[in-house]
């Protein structure tokens, strides 16, 4: 049996042969899940990270023996489900072998075809200010997880505001999913108000632009049951080809 001991940090290069192993960027919602996780470690063999109940990243450097891996990892750290990408085609084809049942539950948008969109003269794209903040966190209440991750955005410059005849109608945010900068989480949110009229298409093809003039590749996703903002995002030429999964596990 491997045996698996909980850590203090993650193994740093496991989790780069792992993310170098995927055949897409990994996907932001797990990211932050991972950061603040529960790490445990095989030593030089495989790691895995616990976001509560929930198995969020797994790696071990035998994936033929993957399986053995995931059997012995739940009897040392009991968990209930696995959050994962569905091109993570190691963990995938070990719990498929162990009779666990797969629920997509996101799509993850890795492609996008340029767009022409059309909008008026007035529709403006610009990085926000400080004074912006307040206005932005009231019109994505359902969007951010707080005020400081608002203000921890508009920090590192990912922070985008549309404005629509100089009135805020919408928040575009980026945030780079792997170190080299070049990977880039696009989101945006659109006032109550103002919503169904183009604007997230534009906030979020605007933001996109401008990351691939800079030879930057931008991703993102959304929640299965979110069909407003995935028809926003094919609207702005993102093209979804995987997904977001939770893997249950059976009594």
């Amino acid at each position: 049996m491997n045996v698996y001991l909980q850590v203090q940090e993650l193994p740093q290069i496991l989790r780069n042969r792992y993310l170098e192993s995927l055949p897409e960027p990994q996907e932001w919602f797990l990211e932050e899940l991972v950061r603040a996780g529960e790490v445990w470690e095989t030593p030089g063999e495989g790691y895995a990270v616990f976001s509560g109940d929930a198995l969020v990243e797994f790696h071990t450097m035998d994936s033929d023996d993957a399986r053995l891996h995931l059997s012995s990892l739940i009897r040392q750290r009991p968990f209930r489900k696995v959050l994962c990408k569905s091109f993570d085609h190691v963990l995938i084809d070990a719990a498929k072998k162990l009779g666990w049942t797969l629920v997509e539950t996101g799509f993850l948008f890795r492609k996008r075809n340029r767009v022409a969109l059309n909008k008026t003269k007035s529709f403006q794209l610009v990085r926000a200010s400080s004074t912006d903040l307040p206005d932005a966190w009231t019109i994505g209440r359902d969007f951010y997880d707080s005020k400081d991750e608002v203000e921890q955005i508009f920090r590192s410059n990912g922070l985008w505001i549309g404005s629509n005849d100089g009135k805020m109608v919408g928040n575009g945010v980026m945030i780079p999913v792997d170190g080299s900068g070049n990977v880039v989480d696009v989101g945006m949110v659109t006032r109550r108000s103002q919503r169904n009229k183009g604007f997230a298409s534009l906030i979020v093809a605007g933001l996109a632009d401008m990351l691939e003039s800079e030879g930057k590749r931008p991703i993102c996703g959304c929640a299965e049951t979110n069909l407003a903002s995935k028809a926003a995002l094919e609207k702005a030429g993102f093209v979804s080809e995987h997904r977001l999964v939770q893997i249950n596990i059976p009594d």
